[in-house]
C-alpha cells in the first residue's frame, strides 16, 4: 500500500525567545486516503510503546478501521521510529575538542557530542543533510538531535549552543520530517534553509541573531504576535524583555589588496565604514569556508597576520555595529607567495646581504636601469652574499631576491641605494725643512678626510684633516712609523671608501722620509 506523504504541524520559521522554556512537542500531520487503518500507520511508522491506540485516543478517531478520506492525523514525532545520524568533521583549526578528546578531518561527531573551542579554535561541520556548521572560536555547543525517521523523507537537527557564535548555511528542508533548530540559554532558532548566525552570552542572558539570506520570525512572552527579521536585518533578545526592532545590518567593508601578497607578516587594511565600531576578519582555504583558518574581532580597522604558509586564501571581513551585530561580508581572494624569505640589504651600503630565515642558497641581483626595475642595468645570479660589478660611480639602486628550486626568483628584498665611488688615488710626499706635504690628483668641487695614525687600524690618530684642496701639509712629525689614508667627499653627498693605507716611514741617517702604499714597497 503506498502511504500518503507526512508534514510537519506549524513550518513557519521562527526564533522564540524565552527563559530557558523547553520547545512544544513537535507532530507531523498524516492525511487519511483510501484503505488506510491506524493499524497500517502503526506498523509503517510508530516505535514501540507506541501504537495504534495511542492514535485513536489524540486525534478521537471512532472506527480505527475505517478512516475518511482527508482526515488529519497528528502523530508526535517522539512516537516515529527515529534513526540516528552523525556529522562529519570537513576542516578545523586550533584548539578543538568534542567531548574532550582532539578532533581530526572527516571524524565522525555522533549525537550528544560536546563540542568546545578554545579562543583561535575554530571547526566545520557537514550535517547529514549536508548543511554547514562553523563553530566559532570561544564557544561551547552540543549536538542534541540528529536523526531521520523510517519511512520519512526529511531529518531533525537540533543544536544547542552554549556559549559564543554559530554561522550556518541550510540546505533547504525537503520532507515531513525536515527541521533544522538552534537553541541558546534565552532563544531558539528554526529555519528550513536560509543562511544565519547565532550568538549567545549567558553571562548577559542575551542571544543575538543576524540573518543574511531567508527569514526568521521572532516571538515572546513579552510580544503578543510574531516578529519578521528578513535578510539583512539582525536583533540582540535578552531574557524578560521585549523584543526590539530589528536593525538593519551594516553593508559589506571596503577590502582593496592586490591578487598576489609577498609579505610573510601581513597588514591589510579596511576602509573604515561609518557606524561600525569593531570588525570580524575571516580567512578561509576555500571559497564556502568550510576551512576557516582564522577568525579574529577587530577593534582598528587593520587585518594583520604573521607567518601564514603559502597558498591561496579567501578574506571576509565584516562590520560589527554598536549594538554587536555583525553585517555583510565583504570577501577577497588572495594568493600568498611570501618564500623563500628575501635577504636583508646590508646596513653598510655596499652591494652586499644577510640571508633570512627562509632565504635560499641562490640569490638573484638587480640593478636598476633608466627605466627602473623593468628594465636593470645589471641582473645576476649568485651564490655569493655580495656582489662585484664595475658600476660607475654614483648612486644605484638595486634589490635582492632568493630563488626558489625552479630558479625562479622569490619576493623582493625593499629597494636600497648603494653609493659607489671610487677610492681617491695614493698621496705622493714631498719633503723640505722635515715639513711633510702629502699630494694627490683631486677633483674639482671634492673635499678630502685625510688621517694619519700610529696604527694600521687608525685607532690612534695624530692628524686628521677636512680641507678642500687635494694637499695637505704636516710640520715637523717625530721619528717613527706613520699610515695614511685618504676619501673624497663629492658635491652630490657622495662619499667614496677610504683609500689603502700608505706606509710612511723616516729615512735614517738621510733625515728624510719614504711613503709607500701596500702594492709599492718603500725605496
Amino acid at each position: 500500500m503506498v502511504r500518503p506523504p507526512l508534514r510537519l504541524l506549524g513550518i513557519a520559521v521562527s526564533l522564540m525567545v524565552s527563559q530557558g522554556a523547553g520547545a512544544s512537542e513537535l507532530e507531523i500531520i498524516h492525511t487519511a486516503k483510501a484503505g488506510d487503518t491506524l493499524i497500517g500507520i502503526e506498523r509503517e511508522y510508530l516505535a514501540p510503546p507506541h501504537r495504534w491506540r495511542g492514535l485513536k485516543t489524540l486525534n478521537r478517531v471512532d472506527n480505527p478501521m475505517r478512516i475518511p478520506v482527508g482526515t488529519p492525523l497528528r502523530i508526535p514525532e517522539s512516537w516515529l521510529r527515529a534513526e540516528p545520524r552523525s556529522a562529519r568533521v570537513v576542516a578545523f583549526n586550533g584548539d578543538v575538542t568534542m567531548n574532550g578528546r582532539p578532533l581530526s578531518v572527516d571524524a565522525r561527531v555522533p549525537v550528544g557530542a560536546l563540542l568546545r573551542t578554545g579562543m583561535s579554535g575554530v571547526v566545520t561541520l557537514a550535517m547529514p543533510d549536508e548543511s554547514r556548521l562553523t563553530v566559532q572560536p570561544g564557544s561551547q555547543a552540543q549536538l542534541e538531535k540528529m536523526q531521520g525517521f523510517k519511512g520519512i523523507a526529511g531529518q531533525s537537527t537540533q543544536i544547542n549552543l552554549e556559549q559564543g557564535r554559530l554561522e550556518t548555511t541550510v540546505t533547504p528542508q525537503r520532507g515531513p520530517a525536515a527541521r533544522y533548530q538552534i537553541r541558546t540559554p534565552t532563544a531558539s532558532l528554526s529555519v528550513r534553509g536560509t543562511a544565519f548566525r547565532v550568538g549567545s552570552d549567558p553571562s548577559a542572558q542575551s542571544s543575538q541573531a543576524e540573518v543574511t539570506q531567508g527569514e526568521v520570525a521572532m516571538s515572546n512572552t513579552s510580544t503578543a504576535a510574531a516578529q519578521a527579521l528578513p535578510a539583512g536585518y539582525g536583533v540582540v533578545a535578552r531574557a524578560g524583555e521585549a523584543i526590539p526592532s530589528p536593525r538593519p545590518l551594516l553593508p559589506a567593508p571596503l577590502v582593496s589588496i592586490p591578487p598576489v601578497l609577498e609579505q610573510v607578516d601581513l597588514a591589510l587594511p579596511i576602509t573604515p565604514l561609518p557606524g561600525a565600531t569593531a570588525y570580524r576578519a575571516q580567512l578561509a582555504r576555500d571559497e564556502n569556508f568550510n576551512d576557516v583558518v582564522a577568525t579574529d574581532r577587530l577593534s582598528s580597522a587593520m587585518v594583520r597576520y604573521k607567518g601564514l604558509p603559502d597558498g591561496d586564501y579567501v578574506l571576509r571581513v565584516r562590520a560589527i555595529d554598536e549594538a554587536g551585530l555583525e553585517g555583510y561580508d565583504s570577501t577577497t581572494r588572495f594568493t600568498l607567495l611570501a618564500r623563500p624569505t628575501p635577504p636583508s640589504p646590508a646596513a653598510d651600503g655596499s652591494l652586499s646581504w644577510v640571508p633570512g630565515p627562509e632565504s635560499g642558497v641562490r640569490y638573484r641581483v638587480q640593478v636598476a636601469g633608466s627605466e627602473g626595475f623593468e628594465q636593470p642595468a645589471v641582473e645576476r645570479d649568485t651564490d655569493a652574499l655580495s656582489i662585484a660589478h664595475p658600476l660607475p660611480p654614483g648612486r644605484h639602486r638595486w634589490r635582492v631576491a632568493s630563488l626558489r628550486p625552479d630558479g625562479k626568483p622569490g619576493p623582493w628584498s625593499a629597494s636600497t641605494v648603494s653609493d659607489i665611488r671610487q677610492a681617491p688615488p695614493g698621496a705622493q710626499l714631498s719633503v723640505f725643512n722635515n715639513r711633510l706635504r702629502f699630494v694627490w690628483p683631486g677633483v674639482p668641487g671634492q673635499i678630502y678626510d685625510v688621517q694619519i695614525s700610529t696604527d694600521p687600524d687608525f685607532q690612534q690618530i695624530v692628524l686628521e684633516e677636512n680641507i678642500g684642496e687635494a694637499a695637505v701639509t704636516w710640520p715637523s712629525p717625530a721619528p717613527g712609523s706613520y699610515y695614511l689614508r685618504l676619501r673624497a667627499r663629492d658635491p652630490d653627498g657622495g662619499v667614496s671608501p677610504w683609500s689603502s693605507p700608505q706606509t710612511l716611514r723616516p729615512l735614517i741617517p738621510l733625515l728624510t722620509w719614504s711613503l709607500s702604499s701596500p702594492d709599492r714597497p718603500s725605496p
